[in-house]
């Protein structure tokens, strides 16, 4: 049975960026020198979210070591209370303009 995926949004915190430079070598099947650049991410728990759609969360979950070409964005957050609000604008909530100026 061939597995399905599906794209969700995973949002963590940056802590690390890792460059990871791999030497030419028989073991691992490298004919040349590879470099490897990595994100280690803890995890931000969401237990809410609000009418538009915005996450919130009140404690960070497991740390794990990604690819970074699987960061897609950068976001923010601001303080509600007991609750961080993560606001991330690459959703329903992104408001791009053009302007051709002269």
């Amino acid at each position: 049975m061939q597995p399905t995926f599906e794209v969700r949004p995973y949002f963590g915190q940056l802590e690390n960026i890792l460059v990871v430079r791999l030497p030419a070598t028989s073991q691992l099947d490298l004919n040349t020198g590879s470099t490897l650049i990595l994100a280690g991410i803890r995890q931000c728990e969401v237990d809410a979210t609000n009418s538009m759609g915005m996450p919130f969360y009140s404690k960070m979950g497991r740390f794990e070591v990604v690819d970074i070409t699987c960061v897609q964005c950068l976001v923010g957050r601001i303080r509600n209370d007991k609750r961080w609000a993560i606001i991330d604008r690459t959703g329903g909530l992104q408001r791009s303009y053009y302007s051709a100026e002269g």
